[in-house]
């Protein structure tokens, strides 16, 4: 095909698909005027009883003064440590757990954890320090109630075989 006739091919295409996007502009209707919905809000109630509390002003702390120049470079002036806030135990909260077991083996306390987890028990592994070495407990619970975990004591000397199970408090 000849160059001319390629041209005027390309062209007539452009024409078109310009004719094909800008006429239904041109012919198309106008939009309807769109009606205007009012929204009444009413006001916030005024013995509303709000329980966001506004968090008290905080003082800012220097800990230390830094000065940097040529001739000293940086310098640190007054630099205090601040103490770690003090952790306050919560009162009056005591938890109860059902020790099933104790072991020198971590590997054997976990089997016995993971069986009672089978069984659908909420059973943990907890590690302690002692002079002879790690022991690890084998416990379930926590329960908030001692009476729930002497019932579930009660449950697992008889149907689990665990004659040595014992109720202490946690943690």
């Amino acid at each position: 095909m000849e160059q001319p006739l390629k041209q005027r091919l390309i062209g007539a295409i452009i024409l078109i698909s310009l004719a094909i996007i800008f006429v239904p502009m041109l012919i198309g209707q106008k939009p309807t005027e769109s009606d205007v919905i009012s929204i009444d809000i009413p006001e916030a109630p005024k013995d509303l009883d709000s329980r966001i509390l506004a968090l008290p002003e905080q003082e800012i702390e220097m800990v230390a003064k830094v000065t940097i120049s040529d001739k000293e470079g940086v310098k640190v002036i007054k630099p205090t440590i601040p103490e770690p806030p003090k952790i306050k135990a919560v009162e009056g909260i005591t938890a109860w757990v059902v020790q099933v077991g104790s072991f020198s083996d971590q590997k054997n306390a976990d089997a016995l954890s993971d069986k009672l987890k089978k069984l659908g028990y909420t059973a943990f592994v907890e590690q302690s320090a002692v002079k002879q070495g790690d022991i690890y407990r084998v416990r379930i619970g926590p329960e908030l109630n001692k009476e729930k975990a002497d019932a579930m004591k009660v449950t697992l000397q008889k149907e689990q075989a665990l004659k040595n199970a014992i109720v202490v408090q946690y943690p």
